[in-house]
């Protein structure tokens, strides 16, 4: 893992970092369109999709591309949103102005788990298991990018501390320390807080509400960036957009000033930080400490007050009082199946001697689904016992297994013997494949992903073609067989994040372990008369998906179709979803020129009267630009590019 110097005039560089869900199709991102902001290309086509409205066009709202994912094994779902790209852009001078105020109204606290510490220097260049330069096409032509290595990995903006994602919280010294200092904690959280969110509170958080109302038209950081938060969501002032990094830095700088509003109103009350109490905040999760179960109240109390001035409210099924030790049946399940887990994974090796080198090998293994199924049922005992459900373990065990696999990968000797393999990775398949069954997530489908795609490398490596029919068709049939029963669980208006993803990896596999066209239409309800289910995320990864193979032509065109249909809509590119959705299929490799040409007259990018000829110059100075926000490529390294995905993992 390389240290590496980030380039910091880069302002830019948010178009990565801060501007998009985690949870979106693998091969999307801003990558595309970050190269043609630093190539000082897109204000040629800004100006043509706002056409004589170009000033005014900053003063208008956009609409945010809004879907829904899945959010916990019961069904419930949130909505997520990608911001209309030529709002995103606005964001660059933002944070070019005011990034070091954003990191001090953002450090003020000393509640908080999350704050920024300081605008990022270094990122670190993660390993892969296939070196890359094995991997390389010498035969193939490569365009220079100014995307490159530097860019490529880059984390966030900021650097956060002490941590940066909540489960680091409770393996921290600093948690023991505070179980040891107090008898009791109170847990609570703001209900749907981004949801909530009213924008002005932001002047009020940074000077105060008085203030703010008097200087409400001035160009101030508060202002400026209420106004943007607006823009990206239809004018809204009741809620932000969920999902993008930017969108937690707003809020955090009005919980910060929560946060110090009530740490002086305790103050006054004699109530010292530290002594009488403490408090840990994790974005909008607070985590009360005291011996005395009154003081909990009293400040479970005085942050409702607090965030009731800014319009929010706590979670009123939250605030049960834990007494120490605050180990609960969530970590007890933890501990014991990872416990397990080691245990499990040794006992399948053995010492062997190799060249008089003693190293150790995998058993063999003859009958890989019995030991499979009993993993299983232990699993569901740890389940069972300690009063859980299957989403609090199950993406623990995917996780160990996919970075036990990994190590296994890169110290090939382990594997030297490819029929021992052939069982071992039958059986691991068996038992992540079934627990990702009983919990699909966005997080545990990229984690399946990369274990897909990494055997697929290895495998390819190998003259076995036998032991590759086995491991490719195991994973061909047990994800047949998730998504089919996904697809029967899941609402009908989710984007399925999960089987988008699920089904890119497979592609993998090759053409012989593709789904047929009638399965591929049940999954995404293709049946349906008007599609009117699908959306962007659908429409890019379905005809990549397709790409030219004729057996999906049917089914491709029907999807075409629907596309040209809804770009007879007016103000189209108002509309994040179009706007992303027109440059990707004009740049599209797998859509033929007479659907572009109609995509260009009923988007009216173009004007009614315009040929021909002015028609397929534009397509082609928008396809000059190689790749806007979908990655077209065929042969695309999916392990790199879920290793950003893991590198850039959610809050």
């Amino acid at each position: 893992m390389g240290k590496v110097k980030i380039d910091k005039e880069d302002k830019s560089r948010v178009i990565l970092t801060e501007l998009l869900p985690y949870e979106v199709p693998m091969l999307f991102s801003n990558e595309g369109f970050y190269n043609i902001i630093r190539n000082g290309e897109l204000e040629y086509f800004e100006k043509k999709v706002k056409g004589t409205k170009y000033k005014e066009w900053n003063e208008q709202f956009t609409l945010p591309f809004n879907y829904d994912i899945k959010k916990n094994i019961v069904g419930d779902t949130r909505t997520l949103s990608v911001i209309h790209p030529f709002t995103q852009k606005r964001f660059i001078n933002l944070f070019e102005n005011y990034d070091s105020l954003i990191l001090h109204l953002c450090s003020k606290s000393p509640f908080s788990l999350r704050k920024i510490n300081k605008i990022a220097k270094f990122y670190f260049s993660p390993n892969f298991v296939f070196d890359e330069e094995n991997l390389v096409n010498p035969d193939r032509e490569v365009e220079p990018e100014i995307l490159d290595a530097e860019s490529q990995y880059i984390k966030s903006y900021f650097t956060y501390k002490p941590i940066d994602l909540i489960y680091k919280f409770y393996d921290r010294n600093e948690f023991q320390r505070l179980e040891q200092r107090y008898n009791f904690l109170m847990d609570f959280d703001v209900s749907k807080c981004f949801y909530h969110i009213y924008t002005h509170s932001i002047t009020w958080a940074v000077k105060d509400k008085e203030s703010a109302k008097l200087n409400s038209n001035k160009s101030t950081f508060e202002n400026i960036f209420d106004k943007l938060m607006q823009h990206s969501n239809y004018n809204e002032t009741n809620g932000i957009v969920v999902g993008p990094e930017v969108s937690r830095i707003f809020a955090e700088i009005i919980l910060q000033q929560v946060d110090l509003n009530v740490l002086a109103k305790l103050t006054k009350s004699n109530l010292k930080f530290g002594i009488d109490y403490d408090v840990r905040r994790y974005v909008d999760d607070y985590f009360v400490f005291s011996n005395n179960s009154e003081t909990l109240e009293v400040v479970k109390k005085a942050f409702q007050k607090e965030l009731q001035f800014y319009k929010l409210y706590l979670n009123p099924n939250k605030g049960e009082v834990k007494v120490s030790p605050f180990l609960s049946d969530i970590a007890v399940g933890k501990l014991e199946i990872r416990e397990f887990l080691i245990e499990f994974y040794n006992n399948l090796f053995e010492d062997n001697v190799i060249e008089e080198t003693v190293s150790r090998q995998i058993k063999e293994i003859n009958k890989p689904y019995v030991l499979s199924q009993n993993f299983i049922k232990k699993f569901q005992s740890i389940v069972k016992r300690n009063d859980l459900t299957y989403d609090t373990l199950s993406k623990d065990v995917v996780r160990f297994f996919k970075s036990k696999l990994v190590e296994l990968l890169k110290d090939d000797i382990k594997l030297y013997n490819i029929q021992r393999s052939e069982n071992f990775l039958l059986m691991l398949l068996d038992i992540v494949l079934y627990c990702y069954s009983v919990n699909i997530n966005t997080n545990t489908t990229f984690r399946i992903a990369q274990i897909i795609v990494l055997l697929v490398k290895y495998l390819e490596t190998k003259n076995k073609p036998d032991v590759k029919h086995s491991v490719y068709s195991k994973i061909y049939r047990d994800s047949e067989f998730i998504l089919t029963n996904f697809h029967r669980k899941q609402v009908k208006n989710e984007t399925s994040i999960e089987t988008i993803n699920l089904l890119l990896a497979i592609k993998k596999l090759g053409n012989d372990y593709q789904f047929s066209p009638e399965k591929i239409a049940d999954y995404f309800n293709l049946e349906d008369e008007n599609l009117c289910n699908l959306n962007y995320f659908h429409f890019t990864t379905l005809i990549y998906y397709f790409n030219n193979d004729l057996l999906y032509t049917k089914i491709k065109y029907k999807i075409i179709d629907e596309i040209i249909e809804r770009f007879k809509q007016e103000n189209i590119f108002l509309k994040s979803e179009y706007t992303l959705l027109f440059f990707d299929m004009i740049n599209c490799p797998y859509l033929e020129e007479r659907h572009k040409i109609m995509l260009m007259k009923n988007s009216k990018y173009v004007i009614n009267q315009a040929g021909n000829a002015e028609i397929k110059s534009e397509i082609d100075k928008i396809q000059s630009q190689k790749r806007w926000f979908m990655n077209w490529e065929q042969d695309i390294d999916l392990e790199r590019v879920l290793k950003k995905k893991e590198w850039t993992s959610s809050y």
